[in-house]
């Protein structure tokens, strides 16, 4: 199974993979700004948007997946569940820059990780994931822009940019759920030597910017920019800001 990438613009490849039950087209705001300096390579996740699903979801298959079929040493970019799977595609292959948006190292709160979800929150939110798609992600596109000063706007974008594309698979909601529910990668990405650019919106409601901190002070060449007046979507609510802030980083 080969995974449906969309090539567009012209440039350094970039890779830009989506965060989870929804697929490349949640990059429209800042494709076409970024397209004028980079050849994107968007994806679709497996079970996801047009790509079909994979036997064994987890996060190594997944990444070795996109490493696969991506082009050598490209630039990586990855929001939410993708800035995990982007991270874990920068440690099996090389890459030569990398950035997390709305991103951390293990969603759920552990005893020795306060910056992630707790448990029942997680599990309630998305208990409802596969027998009612539509309202788990209502009630995640409201909690992406919680806080965003432009909340609504964004929710209505967002869930415009959701319909365009078929609903998700169900085994690939329920795999990629796991990735989110069981994934640590704070031991791997410590001392990574890779340049690193963090991009989180101030208000983040579902990886908070303690997580982000957190990584910029373990990788050996991160730099962390908070968006003011963003939420867990800054390349919906600030593209101009976002877009600028990948291509100086990106070109430097």
């Amino acid at each position: 199974m080969s995974l449906h990438i969309e090539k567009i613009g012209q440039g350094e490849p970039l890779v830009m993979i989506h965060g989870w039950g929804m697929h490349s087209d949640m990059w429209m705001q800042a494709r076409d700004l970024l397209s004028q300096h980079f050849e994107l390579h968007l994806v679709d996740l497996p079970g996801m948007g047009h790509s079909e699903n994979i036997d064994v979801y987890h996060l190594h298959a997944v990444a070795e997946k996109i490493a696969k079929q991506m082009p050598m040493n490209a630039y990586v970019l990855g929001w939410s569940l993708g800035g995990l799977i982007a991270s874990k595609v920068a440690l099996i292959t090389p890459v030569k820059k990398l950035i997390l948006v709305g991103s951390t190292p293990c969603f759920m709160q552990r005893d020795d990780w306060s910056h992630g979800m707790p448990q029942e929150v997680f599990e309630s939110f998305f208990a409802g994931a596969v027998q009612n798609y539509q309202g788990t992600m209502n009630k995640l596109l409201a909690l992406i822009a919680m806080g965003s000063k432009n909340a609504r706007a964004t929710s209505k974008i967002l869930r415009e940019a959701l319909a365009s594309r078929p609903l998700p698979n169900q085994q690939g909601l329920l795999g990629a759920l796991d990735i989110l529910r069981t994934s640590d990668l704070r031991q791997a990405l410590i001392g990574m030597d890779i340049p690193t650019l963090l991009i989180h919106g101030e208000h983040d409601k579902l990886a908070p910017v303690a997580a982000a901190r957190w990584m910029s002070q373990q990788l050996l060449q991160a730099e962390l920019h908070v968006i003011k007046g963003a939420a867990h979507e800054p390349f919906i609510s600030h593209p101009q800001d976002f877009t600028q802030q990948v291509t100086e980083f990106l070109k430097a």
